[in-house]
């Protein structure tokens, strides 16, 4: 009799068991991953030759933690990739030699005679993403990776398949604001949302899914700030919401297997992947934890001119930038609320250099120094190393964040009658605006990177 089997590799890595198929979605088979910050948690081991012949690659987005360029250079080039219909995806899977590469587009069924996987659509999203409906005579399960889903894309699921036999649920809500704000806060509404998507899908079993990773080594203190929803919360709350709902908490190398109406859960029946150690508690939310003092460990060992030239460069370009960009959205916004805004690069030897520039001027006024930095309503903090890693594209931005520390108290007032409104004016960073939008190569930047970790594994 045939059955579905889902294995969790660790993270949100699946292997996908149908007749007629099997996939291999967002694959993620070593420690540490995303440049070197995170692992995944639980702490597992991975045999990948121990890998069943693989039919079909899925990639659900361009995240690292999802789209991990040394695993898919491990990937058999024969197969068929599926994506969503992301042209850097698809680049970096050409250049690694894939011959069959196929962008998808949402809610767009991908058929065969024994099998169906359906592409869902991500609400809110900033780059094209998407979940994955599995599907064959056996039964169903709908990966929901990390795509918020609108009510819409739940009934057309569930008219074309019926409740699913299992949903692998986004529940984590990673606390990515702390980056913004260096303030942690409880997420009401999202935790919410995501029980009531579960609640909405209504399948016979949930998995807490996608969110198996933590930061490690110098980025370690992250994990007290940045994963306030943990798996067993989440199975928790939706257990006390619908108490016949079963939900199942899959650990790297469990299996489940769907079949003539139920769902099995085996625990550690997997060749390839295997639970080393439950080290979830290491997740623990925190806000009341210490955010270390700002130190440049110099990981890539830039020589102190390599970073004085990186910083000069960029301190010199944004300054030259502000002052000459009349008609840009985000110029014009800080010359409007008269921001002031400051640049900090803490140096290896700990000394902090500052850039600074003062919007309330016609035109912006750029200032240097090193010490007495002035007052500023928004402050970007940064390593040297980072930001000389982030402008020559050998880091990406996801990995630069735990070396950076943001915060700022831009508003506007007005009185009416004896009151007085203060109201927060969010505003983009400058720097990151500049580096990522702005700055002659922004347009590839991503594209620059990928080509950088393609030559490191030795494609060209």
């Amino acid at each position: 009799m045939n059955r579905v089997r889902v294995t969790l590799l660790g993270h949100a890595s699946l292997l996908v068991e149908l007749e007629g198929a099997t996939c291999l979605m967002d694959p993620v088979l070593q420690d540490p991953f995303e440049e070197g910050v995170v692992v995944s948690c639980p702490r597992r081991t991975i045999d990948v030759g121990a890998l069943p012949p693989i039919d079909l690659l899925v990639v659900s987005h361009r995240h690292p933690d999802h789209f991990d360029l040394p695993s898919l250079a491990r990937v058999d080039r024969s197969v068929d990739a599926i994506c969503p219909a992301d042209p850097l995806i698809a680049y970096a899977l050409a250049k690694l030699g894939f011959a069959s590469v196929h962008p998808v587009h949402p809610m767009a069924p991908i058929s065969s005679a024994d099998f169906e996987l359906y592409p869902t659509r991500s609400e809110l999203a900033s780059i094209p993403e998407m979940g994955v409906v599995f599907h064959d005579r056996s039964g169903t399960v709908w990966n929901q990776v990390d795509t918020p889903l609108a009510d819409g894309t739940i009934a057309e699921v569930r008219g074309r398949f019926g409740a699913p036999d299992v949903l692998l649920a986004m529940h984590a809500s990673q606390n990515f604001e702390f980056f913004e704000s260096l303030s942690a806060v409880f997420p009401f509404q999202t935790h919410a949302r995501n029980l009531e998507t579960a609640m909405r899908i209504g399948p016979r079993v949930v998995v807490p899914a996608s969110a198996g990773f933590r930061f490690c080594g110098e980025h370690e203190w992250l994990n007290a700030f940045l994963f306030p929803i943990s798996r067993d919360r989440f199975a928790t709350d939706l257990r006390r919401l619908m108490p016949d709902l079963d939900v199942t908490l899959m650990d790297p190398g469990d299996v489940l297997e769907v079949g003539d109406g139920e769902v099995e859960h085996h625990r550690a029946a997997s060749s390839v992947a295997r639970t080393e150690s439950d080290d979830t508690a290491r997740l623990r939310f925190d806000p009341s934890a210490t955010v270390p003092a700002l130190v440049d460990s110099n990981p890539d060992g830039y020589s102190t001119d390599q970073l004085e030239r990186a910083v000069t460069e960029v301190e010199h370009d944004i300054g030259r930038w502000a002052m000459s960009s009349r008609r840009d959205t985000v110029v014009d916004a800080y010359t409007r609320h008269g921001v002031r805004y400051r640049i900090g690069v803490v140096f290896p030897d700990g000394l902090e250099r500052w850039h600074a520039i003062d919007f309330s001027t016609a035109p912006p006024c750029p200032r240097d120094g090193s010490r007495d930095p002035p007052d500023a309503d928004l402050v970007h903090r940064i390593t040297a190393s980072a930001l000389t890693g982030w402008v020559d594209y050998t880091r990406s931005f996801f990995s630069v964040r735990a070396c950076s520390r943001r915060y700022g108290s831009a508003y506007t007032l007005a009185r009416v009658g004896d009151d007085v409104l203060v109201e927060p004016q969010p505003l983009p960073d400058l720097l990151m605006y500049y580096l990522l939008r702005v700055r002659p190569g922004a347009e590839v930047s991503a594209r620059t990177e990928v080509d950088r970790q393609l030559e490191r594994l030795g494609v060209r």
